[in-house]
This record gives C-alpha cells, sequence and structure tokens, in this order.
C-alpha cells in the first residue's frame, strides 16, 4: 500500500491514507475529512510515509515532516519550529519539546502532567456521578455517561448541563435524562405510565389515557 496525504479545503486539515490508487485514497481521505470527494484540495504521493503502511504514521514523524498538531492540554501549536515561534513572540521557550503518548500531542512535560491530572479528575467526577445517582436511585440502571469538566458540578449560568446520565427505570422502555443539578427527569412520553408507578404517584389526569 501507498501513502497519500489527502488535505480538505476549508481548514487546511490533512490525514496521510494507505491505499493502491490515488482514487481510492482520495475517497477514504474525503470520508474521514468529512468533505466531498470532489471537494478535496490536493491527494498527493508521501512515499516517505510508505514504511509505516497501513498506519498511521507516529506524530513525531509527522511533526518531522513540516505537520503540526494542537497541545491535547493547552491547544499551544506543536511542531519543530514551535521554540523559535515562542521566542519570536518573547515567551519563555526552553521548556518546550515536542512528547508524543498515542494519539495525544503535548508541548512540555508540564502538559502532560497537567493532562494527565484532567484525567484523573474527570474519572474521579463521572465515579462521584455513578455513586451519587446509584445511592438516590439504586434500582434503576445506568447506560452512559458525560461530565463535561471537574470537579462535578450543575448546568452553568446559561442553564446549559454539565453533567448527564442516561438510564433506564423500573418498567421503562427507553432511557431517561438524568441533570446533575437538576431536580427533574427527561422521560420518553411512552414511559410516564411506568414512571408514575415507579416513582409511586398518581399520574395528573391531564397525562392519563
Amino acid at each position: 500500500m501507498l501513502a497519500y496525504e489527502v488535505r480538505e479545503p476549508n481548514e487546511g486539515h490533512c490525514v496521510i491514507r494507505f491505499a493502491t490508487s490515488s482514487a481510492a485514497a482520495r475517497r477514504e481521505g474525503a470520508n474521514e475529512l468529512d468533505c466531498g470527494f470532489n471537494e478535496v484540495e490536493h491527494c498527493q504521493r508521501k512515499p516517505q510515509f510508505d514504511q509505516y503502511a497501513p498506519g498511521p504514521v507516529p506524530h513525531a514523524v509527522l511533526i518531522e515532516h513540516g505537520w503540526w498538531f494542537e497541545c491535547h492540554h493547552c491547544s499551544r501549536r506543536v511542531s519543530e519550529e514551535m521554540q523559535q515561534d515562542a521566542e519570536d513572540e518573547g515567551e519563555e521557550h526552553k521548556h518546550l519539546e515536542v512528547i508524543t503518548d498515542g494519539d495525544a500531542v503535548y508541548c512540555s512535560q508540564g502538559c502532560v502532567m497537567g493532562g494527565f491530572v484532567e484525567r484523573r479528575a474527570q474519572k474521579a467526577a463521572q465515579a462521584a456521578l455513578i455513586e451519587f445517582f446509584s445511592l438516590m436511585y439504586p434500582d434503576c440502571t445506568i447506560g452512559s455517561i458525560w461530565v463535561s469538566r471537574a470537579p462535578l458540578q450543575g448546568p452553568d449560568r446559561l442553564g446549559h448541563a454539565q453533567a448527564l446520565l442516561y438510564f433506564k427505570f423500573p418498567g421503562a422502555q427507553h432511557d431517561a435524562t438524568f441533570t446533575f443539578g437538576e431536580d427533574c427527569m427527561r422521560i420518553s412520553p411512552d414511559d410516564r405510565p411506568a414512571f408514575y408507578a415507579w416513582r409511586d404517584i398518581k399520574m395528573p389526569a391531564t397525562e392519563a389515557v
């Protein structure tokens, strides 16, 4: 398989695709970049990456060949010229170095540690949400959860949820939604009878069939 660089026209994002032909690489790259086949800005051979087939090409190698990525923690532009760019801007730059960890790219050891702390805090917030809900509603089955940030908190000042938990209560056919910090749940209309039975309250006359 041969390596091709596929570039989309709007933000200039690129991907490396390994394929047996330019057309196949263009099609696969367009799908990955979420653009049309004919919208691809270019699909160029990159023989220097052939040795990494079927992929992926390590981020460190891509950076050595002129690519750049955002730091996984602080969003700084990480490239071969990163230190020089920082020096040109009058910033401290001696601590900057390209560090890769799987799919993540960092600009410094400080950001590696910061990213680790963030992930630990995020996992702790997720665990706290599950523990809180399980204590409140032990007879429910938890599906998936989403936590925007740590520590665990309720909706922001604009009312946007910061932590959601999807679950099924006894008798429910569909997932319901619990928003941390709110005193209500969002349920499917089909599950209203089961919800009122679960909560052991009388269904309002306006909702009774």
